[in-house]
């Protein structure tokens, strides 16, 4: 079975790795990088989703695989305060569509305003801050006990679990 994931990212195609390795199927992986069609750093549920769905037919249009995976992370206003969450889609060449969301985490004040002034990306402001190669937030303000990579792939995992059980999702 083909994957392709719109994404060149190691940290993500490390959590479609993960994710992939419990279903027990043989896979191959390809990769490519994709244009979201979104700001670099999207805030709100509707331009997160967009931007994934951008992605996902990016990916298969470019290498044809037997199902497409797409993420993008945004920032999300709950309440008045900001959370991190990241959109996957996994989607057949026909057009079926699988939507999942990772967990959210809080995104300090100083950091939205630091985006919203800069233009850039809050990856690359915990990328400075840490000195990591990855563009792994969480990993930086839980001080290293929850990982990026695993957040993504229990998102990809849960999008995928309802692609591989779509009978468990129609009323009997």
């Amino acid at each position: 079975m083909k994957i392709g994931i719109g994404t060149t990212s190691e940290l993500k195609i490390r959590a479609l790795k993960n994710a992939l390795s419990k279903f027990g199927r043989e896979t191959e992986i390809l990769s490519v990088k994709t244009d979201s069609g979104v700001h670099n750093q999207p805030f709100g549920f509707d331009e997160m989703i967009k931007g994934a769905r951008n992605r996902v037919l990016g990916v298969i249009s470019a290498v044809h695989p037997d199902i497409a995976i797409a993420i993008e992370s945004g920032l999300v206003e709950v309440s008045g305060k900001y959370f991190d969450i990241a959109c996957v889609i996994a989607s057949t060449e026909d057009g079926e569509e699988f939507v999942s969301y990772s967990a959210g985490y809080f995104v300090p004040d100083w950091i939205i305003k630091e985006i919203k002034e800069k233009n850039t990306e809050f990856g690359h402001i915990t990328q400075r801050l840490s000195g990591d190669t990855d563009k792994d937030p969480i990993k930086y303000f839980s001080g290293d006990i929850v990982k990026r990579e695993e957040l993504l792939s229990q998102a990809i995992l849960i999008a995928l679990t309802q692609l591989f059980n779509k009978d468990k999702y129609i009323q009997q």
